[in-house]
């Protein structure tokens, strides 16, 4: 007994330190890419401009931006470059950090849930299909990752008693589910999950309820609060952030597990080469494991535009992480997008 209470001391001391900001990670260390560009192309749009919505390719380290009311932008370059790729489909721009998103598998597969413009659908990177507009579409949405060819998604509606809709046929129509999540305003505890074509979880000021009717009935299968928005699917497995730590299912969202050390989770995972090596976000920076969660280390502190009640990742601000190139980006509405490259 002796000694499983000197491990735990131990085990609490490592994580103590590996939590603690590092006093060399400064917000001066972030470097704007979009800026100077934005400029010379007079890519503005009245009161909004600058960007919002933001994805990598974790094979390649190609990084995607959305720029707002003028599509989604790629570089190949870590943003000394840029040409847009959305042949036009999307405009308007991110409310929320998740509102683009990419399969972690193959990251060529996007998705951009717009607000006040069109959003869509590329399997490819290349081919666009535009999603019906709702109204002032949306805030966040979620899609079907695990199939070869995703046609089913779901989708938070914005400001209109947080209703939440499915498409099943790639955002061509789109069905009222008998689900809300937050009438108002935002909150960190609203998630929406496409586990399969079929199954689907969500989660508001409670715990995870799962359908396995495409949202007909719903039952509670954690009573754990996730706190960010998207599961991720990853290798199989779907993950999904809590106060707690990382919470982990390999049945659909059935059961879950609470994997590693606990850290709070506002967004991500992304991962690295394997599912060991990761990086989060939350109010407090970013943070990086490279043993599956066991241990983080505070790596990079929230851009100095970001530190407000508002601009966190807990709604509007967007964080990604490019392991080929070791950098961290970060973006919410009306900023630029940074760069923070890691040692």
């Amino acid at each position: 007994m002796k000694y499983a209470k000197l491990g735990h001391i131990i085990t609490s001391i490592v994580t103590f330190f590996a939590l603690s900001v590092s006093a060399s990670v400064s917000a001066q260390d972030w470097t704007d890419i979009t800026s100077e560009f934005i400029a010379d192309q007079e890519l503005t749009a009245g009161d909004w401009r600058g960007c919002s919505g933001l994805t990598v390719n974790r094979l390649n380290g190609d990084v995607y931006v959305q720029i707002i009311s003028h599509g989604i932008w790629k570089s190949t370059d870590q943003g000394t470059t840029w040409s847009r790729i959305d042949q036009n489909t999307i405009s308007g721009r991110c409310e929320t950090g998740v509102a683009m998103t990419s399969d972690q598998d193959n990251p060529v597969r996007l998705a951009c849930f717009s607000l006040d413009g069109g959003a869509g659908f590329t399997p490819d990177g290349v081919t666009w299909h535009k999603f019906t507009n709702m109204g002032r579409n949306w805030d966040f949405g979620s899609v079907d990752w695990g199939s070869a060819n995703p046609l089913v998604m779901l989708a938070a509606k914005h400001e209109d008693g947080s209703k939440v809709y499915k498409t099943v046929d790639r955002g061509l129509t789109w069905t009222l589910l008998p689900i809300s999540l937050n009438a108002q305003g935002y909150t960190k505890s609203s998630m929406i999950g496409v586990m399969d074509a079929n199954t689907f979880i969500y989660c508001f000021n409670g715990g995870i309820q799962r359908s396995t009717d495409q949202g007909a009935s719903w039952t509670q299968v954690s009573t754990t609060v996730a706190s960010t928005k998207i599961p991720v699917l990853f290798k199989g497995k779907h993950y999904l952030g809590a106060a707690t730590g990382l919470w982990v299912s390999s049945d659909k969202g059935a059961t879950w597990t609470n994997q590693g050390s606990s850290i709070e989770i506002s967004q991500g995972p992304f991962f690295g080469a394997d599912e060991n090596t990761m990086v989060i976000a939350n109010t407090q920076g970013i943070f990086k494991s490279t043993n599956a969660g066991n241990a983080w280390t505070n790596v990079a502190v929230l851009p100095a535009p970001y530190t407000g009640l508002t601009f966190d990742p807990l709604w509007f601000a967007g964080f990604t992480w490019d392991p080929v190139h070791n950098t961290i980006y970060g973006n919410r509405m009306n900023c630029p997008t940074y760069k923070f490259v890691l040692p």
